[in-house]
């Protein structure tokens, strides 16, 4: 029957009586909210960069070398193999693609930083950035190339016309696009294929970073990527467009120590939170012991009291999230308008840190409880 008189004013005046303990709280849950958010942030800003590259191609399988780490740092292989795969039914389209890094000079600083370079062949439409191909007749010129207009500062003034060393050729900006960039370059263009090798001296067009297959509409990728797989040499890989993305983004998570570090600054977040809130719900529970013990004397049990301290924690973890939730977005636009890796909030991630704030919260709360659970009233009376 004394379970029906709990009332949450009750957590409410518990928390609120040592209104510093209160704030310390609420300022400890906002910080690992915040930096929960941060290191989610960051991590999912790492798997969408992972797969920049393909997002902006339009394709259906690709081939790559089997030494190909991820996209970026594809190695070459022989033209030969997209002739073979060109013969297989369902298969509408072969685009070779050419992607490496080279020093871009900065006109202005004269300093040099590595840019990545995509070169295509012009009649192919390859990419599904529709600004792309409305330069392409000035991309027939050689030297010229697109910038993105998301490229770092340190690249130097964006202006059509700009001229520049990219290596050791002079080079010319002719237009723009739009292209994040990523954890591995910070600078991006793109040119002809006829420019792409001219920069890179022993590369012939034969030598593909990429071959990227389009298919007819209704065609099994499955299918054919499997044919694909059992016809051409062990030293090209068939991906699907998905299985391509799931290879960089595991490369990413796994292969560096990206997913560890953003992966251990989620867990330092939730400890940090644990252990400050346990310490504020402790002192809480310590300085109303007795009240505690009194109510275990009238009639209520363990549950009743652990209600109670939920409650509280409950509230803390509201109050302290919803601070936390806008620091974060603050972090976030600050983060893309100065890095441009798009980090962004998404609602799945405000609902699994909102649950790891809740459970953090409770968790400490019921450790805090522990010593009331011990107690008999007789000890104290």
């Amino acid at each position: 029957m004394a379970f029906k008189y709990l009332r949450i004013p009750i957590a409410w005046q518990n928390l609120v009586h040592a209104k510093t303990q209160f704030l310390i709280a609420l300022l400890s849950v906002s910080f690992a909210v915040t930096l929960m958010f941060t290191q989610l942030g960051f991590f999912g800003a790492v798997l969408k960069t992972a797969t920049s590259v393909y997002d902006h191609l339009n394709f259906d399988i690709v081939l790559m070398s089997n030494k190909a780490l991820e996209s970026t740092v594809a190695q070459s292989f022989p033209r030969q193999r997209l002739y073979q795969a060109a013969g297989i039914k369902g298969i509408e389209s072969v685009m070779p693609f050419y992607i490496a890094f080279k020093q871009w000079q900065n006109p202005e600083t004269k300093l040099r930083r590595p840019m990545l370079v995509m070169g295509f062949n012009l009649q192919d439409q390859i990419f599904r950035i529709p600004e792309v191909y409305t330069h392409t007749q000035s991309l027939q010129r050689e030297g010229t190339l697109l910038l993105s207009r998301l490229s770092r500062p340190e690249f130097g003034q964006q202006k059509v016309g700009l001229k520049t060393e990219l290596g050791k050729h002079r080079v010319e900006v002719v237009g723009f696009f739009s292209m994040n960039p990523s954890l591995r370059t910070d600078g991006i263009v793109i040119m002809s294929d006829t420019d792409f090798i001219r920069i890179y001296p022993g590369r012939s067009l034969n030598d593909l970073s990429m071959g990227l297959i389009k298919l007819h509409k209704g065609a099994n990728v499955k299918l054919i990527v499997q044919q694909l797989r059992q016809i051409l040499p062990r030293d090209v890989d068939v991906l699907s467009q998905k299985e391509a993305e799931a290879k960089d983004q595991q490369y990413w998570v796994s292969s560096t120590s990206v997913g560890y570090i953003f992966g251990l600054g989620v867990i330092s977040g939730f400890m940090v939170g644990a252990v400050i809130v346990y310490q504020v719900l402790n002192a809480n529970v310590t300085e109303h012991l007795h009240e505690y013990t009194t109510l275990k004397a009238i009639g209520y049990n363990n549950y009743h009291l652990s209600v109670i301290v939920l409650q509280s924690s409950f509230i803390l973890s509201i109050l302290g999230f919803l601070p936390g939730l806008f620091m974060s977005l603050g972090i976030y636009h600050l983060t893309y308008a100065v890095t441009k890796l798009p980090v962004y909030m998404t609602f799945n991630r405000i609902i699994l840190v909102g649950l790891l704030t809740i459970f953090m919260c409770s968790i400490s709360a019921l450790i805090a409880l522990w010593k009331a659970f011990l107690i008999d009233p007789a000890d104290v009376f």
